[in-house]
């Protein structure tokens, strides 16, 4: 059941007129239905919609009922379309695990209720689940942390770290994946990963899939490093530095030293600000927020921490930032940025899901013991955070609503001074 087939259906079925279009006010996409069901304001997504538009409709759903011209805790309908086979469709596992979580973690908000809606049949309603993580994944991945948490950076990864360590942009970060392979770590700047590296070598090259969009950091890789990976040895290192360094210039802002690299991937940026050590936030609540893991030998230990939102074996959902407050529990933050492009609306919003889900996963997944207990965390009480650089003061309205929506999850709500 796909949008417009979803949309001859709303038409037959709805109480009231079926809105199709945007709402820039609340910032209600275009793959959202809105009508009235069943005396209730209803949100409806089809079956060719992605899976993240799924999960966030459950915020979206939450935000249309807290702007009805009489806000009540009273029902809120959320419909998705699906194929034949309705919610034992396995395509939507994922998104429906995480709906159940989305569900169990709101407190004091409207009642949401879910239902399938399938080719040729009618609405049924559903009680999507809180995943348990039953399948053998968080069992490998905890390995893996493990494996990076004790794994020593050894030959030309030292030497690269110890020559790049006046350079705060750079990083190693841990690759679970590749540990096994001759270049287990990711080199990064800022955030952007430029190439990986290992006891016996250096590989320079962008991570990206096509080298000809003429934007950063696209452009700047091609004039400075060119098209082709390039590799360097041991006896190679000074010209491996030179071509960081020209880099680095390349993406500084001259009149901001200690902004983030200007390299196109801002939100990267501030991820690996705070990562290091450099921007530093805090909870109104518990204080200042610290590294959970401290950087070691460059690598930053913490960064990509893997993450399922159901009781599935992928994909791989990768925490932004897991830091600690001084009582030991783990926080797992979601970090936006909202002038890179995704404004102060649904882009926000929908980061408060995120933070939700990855809590869910840290909190209820017995296998992560051993990383946390190695780290000195208490995996169980992990907490969650939005958090974003401060917000113009023309945007006060949309930061008292996100608030509002974020307290119904126990989820902080946090802003920072942007890096300059």
């Amino acid at each position: 059941m796909d949008k417009s087939a979803l949309l001859a259906w709303a038409e037959r079925h709805a109480d009231s007129p079926v809105t199709a279009t945007p709402d820039f006010q609340l910032s209600l996409s275009s793959k959202l239905l809105r009508f009235h069901w069943h005396d209730a304001p209803t949100v409806a997504v089809g079956a060719d919609a992605d899976g993240k538009t799924r999960i966030n409709a459950v915020l979206d759903a939450i935000a249309l009922a807290f702007a009805q011209p009489a806000p009540t805790r009273a029902a809120v309908h959320l419909l998705l379309g699906t194929g034949p086979d309705g919610a034992n469709d396995a395509s939507i596992k994922e998104h429906l695990g995480a709906i159940g979580t989305l569900l169990a973690d709101l407190h004091g908000g409207p009642e949401i209720r879910v239902w399938t809606l399938a080719p040729g049949g009618g609405p049924e309603l559903i009680q999507p689940a809180s995943p348990r993580f039953t399948t053998n994944t968080p069992a490998k991945w905890s390995k893996m942390l493990m494996t990076a948490a004790n794994a020593p950076v050894l030959g030309m990864a030292a030497a690269v770290v110890d020559a790049l360590s006046s350079r705060p942009s750079f990083a190693l970060y841990p690759k679970l994946s590749s540990l096994a392979s001759a270049k287990p770590w990711q080199m990064r700047l800022d955030g952007l990963e430029i190439g990986r590296t290992g006891s016996g070598g250096t590989t320079l090259q962008l991570a990206s899939k096509d080298l000809t969009k003429p934007t950063e950091p696209r452009s700047s890789w091609l004039r400075i490093v060119g098209p082709d990976p390039i590799h360097f040895t041991p006896d190679r290192l000074e010209e491996f530095v030179r071509f960081v360094d020209q880099l680095i210039a390349t993406w500084t802002h001259t009149n901001k030293p200690g902004a983030v690299l200007g390299h196109g991937q801002a939100e990267h940026a501030l991820e690996a600000h705070l990562l290091s050590g450099r921007l530093t936030i805090s909870s109104h609540a518990t204080g200042q927020l610290s590294l959970a893991v401290p950087a070691r030998s460059g690598t930053l230990a913490a960064a990509q921490f893997p993450t399922l939102w159901a009781d599935v074996t992928r994909p791989a959902r990768y925490l932004d930032a897991l830091l600690a407050d001084n009582e030991g529990r783990p926080w797992a933050v979601e970090l936006k940025d909202q002038a890179a492009g995704g404004g102060h609306g649904a882009y926000l919003r929908h980061g408060i899901g995120q933070a939700v889900l990855y809590r869910h996963y840290i909190r209820s997944t017995a296998e992560l013991d051993p990383w946390f207990e190695h780290h000195g965390l208490k995996r169980t009480e992990c907490r969650a955070a939005l958090a974003f650089p401060t917000a113009a003061l023309s945007t006060i309205q949309v930061i008292e609503r996100l608030r509002k929506l974020a307290a119904l999850y126990d989820v902080e709500v946090i802003e920072f001074a942007r890096p300059t």
